[in-house]
């Protein structure tokens, strides 16, 4: 019988080329191979094929929303001795990556700290370039902003301090006015507003700062002073009058309801109003002394139903959608006790995403009796 070479060279081909599959990407784990580039919509290149995964290339091609990849399909490799159940965020609490990040992040509340007691106490001229090098300097090394937000978050679970608060609301500024396309400069100047919006609390009673409960009336009033503080502190420095204005006007609200002057939207300055998303964001996002963290999808809830009456919606809808995004493939707790994976967002509602839970998909926009209770 003569054998038919055509015939022969297919087969070779067949059997030469990796089998794959394709899977969804929360299904995604580390040491899986890309057999297929992934795209993005305008066609740029997000990992190519032969990439190996690790967590941050899983977490980036989430941050584009893309649900499926393909991967070369295997042999299972031998069962571990133990199987890793970590979650997300303990996987980058535990990475070498988040170590450095919490060191230099340490390192930068401290010399802040130094640095906003010798203005307020030595009335001190103030060296923007010394302030700034700390978040800058960690601003460089994460170019996907969602990987800031990752690590910010793992840092939930310290003690927040004022000048903790501080460094967190000039690097989510920052992020947000990449995230809105304002120039290196702008971002340079919100990240000052940050730094020093609540340079006035430094003023503030310790037993009121610090309070373990409510405030009463006339305790908030005196905490509601740390704007005016605040502003006369900076008011004669040779800085930006942006940077004033925050620090003055960050507590207004677009309808008028906020404090000291009750201003409406339209006097209300661009970069007082980015403050406050970041200020608000992060504030409720954090422990306090009077209450733990409130959960993110509970705040981006709150936020979403400010986002036409006390917030600007232009700067607040962008922010809400990328901030929702950083949380793709991150496990979270749901409030009838089930544990599941964050894998798709509702644009239409922020806070309601799309959870897998075994082999079942939530839609909790469609679920008005279930809502996340806690990031995991």
């Amino acid at each position: 019988m003569q054998n038919n070479p055509t015939s022969d060279s297919n087969k070779n081909s067949s059997q030469n080329k990796s089998p794959e599959k394709t899977i969804f990407i929360f299904d995604a784990e580390e040491g899986m191979v890309l057999s297929r580039d992934v795209i993005k919509s305008d066609g740029s290149l997000i990992a190519a094929r032969g990439t190996t995964l690790d967590m941050d290339i899983i977490a980036k091609i989430s941050g584009y929303h893309i649900l499926e990849i393909n991967i070369v399909d295997m042999p299972p490799a031998p069962k571990a001795p133990a199987a890793d159940t970590s979650t997300y965020f303990e996987k980058i609490r535990n990475s070498q990556q988040f170590k450095a990040f919490r060191s230099e992040y340490t390192t930068g509340v401290s010399d802040l700290k130094n640095q906003l007691n010798d203005i307020v106490n030595r009335n001190s001229d103030i060296d923007e370039e010394s302030l700034l090098m700390y978040p800058l300097s960690l601003m460089s090394k994460y170019s996907n902003s969602l990987q800031m937000f990752d690590m910010l978050h793992c840092l939930r679970q310290f003690d927040d301090l004022t000048f903790a608060h501080s460094i967190n609301v000039a690097l989510v500024a920052s992020i947000i006015g990449q995230w809105l396309g304002c120039s290196e400069e702008d971002i340079r100047i919100l990240t000052m507003c940050g730094l020093l919006h609540d340079i006035g609390k430094m003023r503030i009673p310790e037993e009121i700062l610090n309070k373990p409960g409510k405030l009463t009336a006339s305790e908030f009033d005196v905490m509601k002073k740390h704007v005016n503080f605040g502003y006369d502190i900076i008011k004669d420095k040779n800085i930006d009058v942006r940077i004033k204005e925050a620090c003055l006007l960050h507590h207004e609200k677009c309808n008028g309801t906020g404090y000291p002057f009750g201003l409406t939207s339209e006097r209300i300055p661009d970069f007082a109003k980015i403050i406050s998303i970041a200020d608000i964001y992060d504030a409720m996002t954090s422990d306090r002394v009077y209450r733990g963290a409130v959960c993110p999808f509970t705040v981006i809830h709150l936020m979403e139903q400010e986002c036409f009456t006390t917030l600007e919606p232009a700067f607040t809808l962008p922010f809400l959608k990328n901030v929702v995004s950083s949380y793709i493939h991150t496990n979270v707790k749901l409030s009838d006790g089930k544990v599941g994976e964050v894998i798709l967002i509702n644009d239409k509602n922020l806070s309601c995403p799309v959870v897998k839970c075994g082999g079942e998909f939530l839609d909790l926009s469609k679920r008005p009796d279930l809502n996340i209770t806690a990031i995991l």
